[in-house]
């Protein structure tokens, strides 16, 4: 059909560019027999099919390091109770004899 006015590089087209793949494909489905209409059609759903998967993986990744980092704030409170408690029974263990005498 003759839709092939895009630039070459040794022949093969240059699909760099996200853009660029996208009309790539069109073109494709479009020497193919399908309408231009429907090969957008076709590449903006495999497109937008890609994308949801990307930004479903990137909502689990997030979820991840969010849970990492609380993790990690967690874990330094507990840390910083953990020495109180035992700041607290060596307070407790040297004032024992104080608090026996005063019996």
């Amino acid at each position: 059909m003759g839709h092939s006015n895009i630039q070459l590089d040794k022949g093969q087209p240059t699909e760099k560019h996200p853009a660029m793949a996208f009309v790539y494909k069109q073109i494709k489905l479009m020497d193919s027999g399908y309408t231009e209409e429907k090969a957008f059609e076709m590449v903006e759903k495999e497109y937008l099919d890609d994308i949801d998967a990307k930004r479903n993986e990137m909502r689990i990744l997030r979820g991840v390091a969010v849970d990492e980092e609380a993790t990690s704030y967690l874990s330094h409170y507990q840390r910083i109770a953990e020495k109180e408690s035992r700041m607290k029974s060596q307070r407790f263990e040297r004032d024992i004899p104080k608090f026996q005498r005063a019996q």
